[in-house]
């Protein structure tokens, strides 16, 4: 038992997420110019390949698999119980990324955000296989949630595109949409306007 795995976890995600687990799809924001964010200013936007999400998967997979391995060897009978968590927050040989898995187990394993910003830019097959990937090495998981831009969605993304996405276990977007004022949207720099 090492809990010294790593795998690539982004800067952000919605409070409504707190208990998911963070999956980086993409890097930063591929928009990049909202005046009221700062999170990705000075990064370069990049899209993952499919082979780095999915042995990011896999390795989130190996971690949870050491995480029930330890609960069993600490005689929590493989159960994610408050007071196991609690040892793996006391303790620091263990990582970031393990106390993530170990958050997200604890919470019943249902709920991943894709990060970062935008990955509905990715091409749809190379983003629906990597969601495949993600539900085939995690059955359990209820819901996958993502941020995008709606001029993203209106552009690139047909409602058969969509509805494969949804299909493939998408669930639900967190879209930008903060105002309904085309002066606010040009003032913020969204780069959209309320149509």
């Amino acid at each position: 038992m090492s809990g010294s795995l790593r795998y690539e976890i982004g800067p952000i995600r919605p409070p409504s997420e707190a208990y998911s687990l963070l999956v980086r799809f993409t890097r930063n924001c591929p928009w990049n110019k909202c005046e009221f964010c700062h999170i990705y200013k000075g990064r370069k936007f990049e899209k993952r390949s499919l082979t780095e999400i999915e042995r990011d998967i896999d390795t989130v997979k190996a971690i949870s698999d050491e995480i029930i391995a330890l609960s069993w060897k600490e005689g929590y009978g493989g159960k994610i119980a408050e007071g196991f968590i609690e040892s793996i927050f006391s303790n620091n040989i263990f990582n970031e990324c393990f106390r993530s898995v170990a958050v997200w187990m604890y919470f019943g394993s249902k709920n991943v955000f894709i990060q970062d910003a935008n990955s509905l830019v990715m091409k749809p097959a190379v983003l629906i296989e990597a969601l495949e990937y993600l539900k085939k090495t995690f059955p359990a998981i209820d819901r996958i949630t993502s941020y995008a831009r709606s001029q993203t969605l209106a552009q690139l993304w047909s409602v058969e595109d969509l509805k494969r996405l949804r299909d493939a276990g998408l669930t639900r977007l967190h879209l930008g949409m903060e105002t309904g004022s085309d002066f606010l949207f040009k003032y913020m720099r969204k780069g959209v306007t309320k149509e």
